[in-house]
């Protein structure tokens, strides 16, 4: 068994909570595959996000080859995360200035798990196992979109993990691309062993698992995508004939026992019949009050995702290793009010091959509180990134990264709408005592050497 999951929970506020996730137990083996499906906001990606380290849970485990992954500290999780695991997220993430192939080569390199020659070379070979062989150097913007989802199923692969996950990695793709990439998915899960974990409103691709399961209100049930038999119809009955003793009784009473009982018959049908439409009422009632949910999860879902923007707007050293940042939230539709709640900010920077955590606190008493976004709104937080040694990726820069984590509901004073986001933003920053002489010596740039290079999620 590759990954095992047992009693994972997330929950949301104060005690008791929302719960995103209740109680998961989930095992993928070696070269399995395992889809998921779901209405949104149901919790399957926040239940990926656990599985794949990325989120800690709020109670339970989660195993990859025996190692117990929210045992470990950050930076060793993140080292681990890098190589045991490959991401397929929801969009395809492509550093627009890089060629296809190095695109795939980066997380080897960040990783540090093979020489730059090696990770070029495995990266044009995978390139050529997702059919683009020929498009090695092209650059992102010249790539279609099924394309550039091609180059980030090989960057998934770069590292050769044992296990894969995707997050609705047809979501944004015309049908035929859908069908490439599902087709493309299931073939190299089969010549590389891997084992696959998909998120997905695909049923054709969710058909294609050998096992599947449905996330319904933050639980995962055993579930079957194929299309449901036709309903057989029941057996016609045929009524009975009257027992000897009736026909005797009835003939005793004579003419007065139709009469009554037809009269019996008919109230009984009645009553039957008013049975059976207050159940079909109830039973409507109770669907309307389900669909009512879902609906309501789903645009919270699409609320939180394609109306409110999250972005590093700027950093700003204040001196002596101390920087200001400043995150930008935009809600793109105006017109109606986001609310976002306590967003927590946490910044590493990458030492060796681990993730360091660095201090970090609010400068404003509104990072703690519900805002109403209709526009912009900016965060200000302070951190201090000086660490002994750090590593140079880009030379005499530090590697950092931050988390932000918020609550993201239409009303200012939700019950159960709740949305969790998370976000992470990777940057190339420059030491507070850099030298910018020494820093041009060894790369290029048109100018002053900036303080701080905004890099993609990767």
């Amino acid at each position: 068994m590759i990954l095992t999951a047992r009693g994972l929970t997330k929950r949301w506020g104060p005690p008791p909570g929302f719960a995103a996730v209740e109680d998961v137990g989930l095992c993928v083996a070696e070269g399995e595959f395992v889809s998921i499906v779901g209405r949104s906001g149901s919790g399957k990606s926040t239940l990926l996000a656990m599985l794949g380290a990325l989120t800690r849970p709020s109670a339970g485990s989660v195993a990859l080859d025996g190692v117990d992954l929210w045992s470990m500290d950050e930076g060793q999780r993140a080292a681990f995360r890098a190589r045991q695991i490959g991401f397929i997220f929801q969009f395809p993430s492509l550093l627009p200035n890089l060629g296809a192939a190095d695109n795939v080569a980066l997380p080897a390199l960040l990783a540090g798990t093979m020489p730059s020659d090696a990770a070029s070379r495995r990266a044009r070979d995978l390139l050529a196992a997702v059919g683009l062989a020929d498009r090695a150097d092209a650059f992102p913007a010249t790539l279609s979109g099924g394309e550039q989802r091609r180059v980030a199923i090989a960057r998934a692969l770069i590292n050769a993990p044992p296990l894969v996950l995707a997050d609705e990695p047809t979501s944004d793709l015309d049908e035929d691309s859908e069908a490439e990439i599902t087709s493309l998915l299931d073939r190299l899960r089969h010549e590389q062993g891997f084992g696959l974990l998909v998120v997905t409103h695909n049923l054709e691709l969710a058909r294609r698992a050998d096992r599947s399961f449905e996330m319904s209100r933050g639980r995962l049930l055993e579930a079957s995508v194929e299309a449901a038999p036709a309903p057989v119809a029941p057996p016609r009955l045929q009524p009975a004939p009257m027992p000897e003793p009736v026909l005797a009784v009835a003939r005793t009473m004579g003419g007065d026992f139709w009469p009554i009982a037809r009269r019996l018959a008919f109230g009984g049908a009645i009553a039957f019949a008013l049975v059976l439409l207050g159940d079909s009422l109830v039973g409507r009632y109770q669907r309307m009050v389900v669909q009512g949910r879902a609906d309501k999860l789903a645009a919270l879902e699409t609320l939180a995702l394609s109306a409110l923007r999250a972005d590093v707007k700027a950093i700003v050293s204040r001196g002596n290793g101390d920087y200001e940042l400043t995150l930008e939230l935009w809600n793109v539709k105006g017109e109606q009010p986001i609310y976002v709640m306590s967003p927590a900010l946490r910044a590493y920077v990458q030492v060796g091959r681990q993730w360091i955590e660095v201090p970090a606190r609010p400068i404003e008493e509104s990072a703690a509180q519900v805002l109403k976004i209709t526009g912009r709104q900016s965060y200000r937080y302070v951190f201090q990134a000086k660490p002994a040694d750090y590593a140079r990726l880009l030379s005499r820069y530090m590697h950092v990264r931050f988390v932000n984590a918020m609550l993201v509901s239409p009303n200012s004073t939700p019950s159960d709408a709740l949305f969790e986001r998370t976000d992470s933003y990777y940057v190339y920053l420059k030491p507070w005592d850099a030298d910018d002489r020494a820093i041009l010596a060894e790369v290029k740039f048109d100018g002053v050497p900036p303080l701080w290079i905004p890099m993609p999620p990767h």
